[in-house]
Formats: C-alpha cells, sequence, structure tokens
C-alpha cells in the first residue's frame, strides 16, 4: 500500500512541473512575440533613432531657410545661401552666433544652425596688440599703458574687407588682445580666436580676465613661445553694445562693444 501511494505521489509531482515548464515556455514565447512586435513597429515608423533633422536659420533665429534629413552619425550638409545686400560668412551652432559650426561633426540629434550675414563698412579703426609678458612688445606694452609702432596692427589695402596684421615673438605664459586705446575699448580676446589649436596641440588657451569675464572679453595666453602673425577681420557694420550692462554709459559705450563676426586668425613659426 505504501508503494502504490509513492509511485502516485511522484507520478503527481512529475505533472506538475510538466505543466510548469509548458506554461512558463507558453509565457517566454509570448514576451518574446511581444517585443518583436515592438520592434517592427519602430522599424516600420520609419527608424526614428536613426535620422535626425537639422534646420537652417535665417539670422534672426526664427526664418527657416531649409530643413535637411541626416542619417545618424553622419555629416550635416554645408550650403551658400543668398541674401541681398549681404554677404554670407558661415553657419553658426548658436542663435548668438558666437562659434561656427565645425561641419566635420556627427550628428547625433536634431540640430540648429544659423546663418551669419554680413554688409560691408569701411573700418576707420587703429588695433593694437595690449597686453604683458616677457616678450618685448609686450613687456613694453604693460596691459596697454604703451601703445606704439611695434604694438600697433596693419591695417591692409582691400577695398572689400577690413584686415588687420600683426607680427610678434611671443614667449610661454605672455598674456594679450587686441584694442583700439589704452582704456581696451572695442577688444577683442580670446572668443575671437578662430581656434588656438594647430595640429592637435594648444598654442592658446582662455586666461580669463577681472571676475566673470566672457571669453571674447579674456585674456589670450601664450603656450608655445615662438614667432606668430596675427590677422584680425572686422565688420563694424555689424557691431552691438550691451547698453543693458549697469555700468553702460554713452560716455563708455566702446568699452561695451562686441562683434559676433570679427575673428582672430593666426600663423606660426618657431
Amino acid at each position: 500500500m505504501k508503494r502504490k501511494l509513492l509511485v502516485l505521489l511522484l507520478t503527481a509531482t512529475c505533472l506538475a512541473n510538466t505543466w510548469l515548464m509548458t506554461a512558463c515556455g507558453s509565457q517566454t514565447a509570448e514576451s518574446t512575440a511581444t517585443v518583436t512586435a515592438e520592434d517592427e513597429e519602430k522599424v516600420e515608423s520609419g527608424s526614428e533613432l536613426n535620422e535626425h533633422t537639422v534646420t537652417y536659420y535665417d539670422t534672426d533665429g526664427t526664418t527657416v531657410l531649409d530643413t535637411k534629413t541626416v542619417t545618424h552619425k553622419s555629416e550635416a550638409e554645408s550650403f551658400i545661401p543668398e541674401k541681398e545686400g549681404y554677404t554670407f560668412v558661415g553657419w553658426y551652432g548658436t542663435p548668438k552666433l558666437t562659434r561656427k559650426f565645425d561641419f566635420s561633426r556627427l550628428i547625433t540629434e536634431d540640430t540648429a544652425l544659423y546663418a551669419g550675414f554680413v554688409s560691408y563698412a569701411e573700418d576707420t579703426r587703429t588695433f593694437a596688440i595690449v597686453g604683458s609678458g616677457k616678450s618685448e612688445v609686450l613687456a613694453e606694452s604693460d596691459w596697454g599703458k604703451v601703445i606704439g609702432e611695434a604694438q600697433t596692427l596693419t591695417k591692409e589695402e582691400n577695398p572689400d574687407a577690413n584686415v588687420y596684421t600683426i607680427t610678434v615673438e611671443l614667449q610661454e605664459g605672455d598674456q594679450f588682445q587686441f584694442a583700439i586705446d589704452s582704456n581696451w575699448a572695442n577688444q577683442r580676446g580670446f572668443g575671437y580666436l578662430e581656434t588656438g589649436m594647430l595640429d592637435g596641440k594648444t598654442y592658446f588657451k582662455n586666461a580669463g580676465g577681472l571676475g566673470d569675464t566672457p571669453a571674447e572679453k579674456s585674456n589670450i595666453e601664450c603656450e608655445v613661445a615662438g614667432t606668430y602673425t596675427f590677422s584680425l577681420t572686422t565688420y563694424p557694420a555689424e557691431d552691438v553694445y550691451d547698453e543693458s550692462d549697469q555700468y553702460y554709459t554713452e560716455e563708455t559705450r566702446e568699452n561695451f562693444n562686441s562683434n559676433p563676426y570679427d575673428t582672430i586668425t593666426w600663423t606660426y613659426s618657431n
């Protein structure tokens, strides 16, 4: 009798285990089928994870000039828009036009680009290099206290562009900017550099300034000693003034001058 009961118990246990395994298997199959259906739905909806929209805006940041669809981790397409009375100078990655967009950058999300347009006006200002350091020109400058022939940039004879150049010997640690007088009016600092690097090496870094200083008014610090030729390109018709600054006055307005399009480029030789 005991032997029969034992056989019955073992049989019941096996049947129960078989039912549980079958139920689990069915549940797994249903789950797998659900995931597969969701994946197929994503694919059929247009592969939203694999495409991004690049929107090209006018300078005002609201007028759409064009839109293009690019695949994930591919490059955006550049083109030259036209605007009567203006010259196109490039695409920018921010509404304030603080930095040109790098078209070698791979797109991984929806992206907005902003067109930079300028109108030509002759620049009658005289710019100088002002700063301090070990090099002869900057040591003499003493943060702009002295502006002589050695510190003054030469304006190229060009009827269509305003380009100022200067060639100077710099030492490591030298700090400087470009401005029109000893009060550093119309100063052009680190934020105007097209780049501070060459062949993957840093030649100039942002040395900041007094207090919370924006990049455009920050000192440029030399990291590699050598001979440099700087070219400052200006677009005076596009100058702006920060009249909202609490220290702004009509007498000091040139100290609150900036320009989203002015650029500083440079070449190096040792």
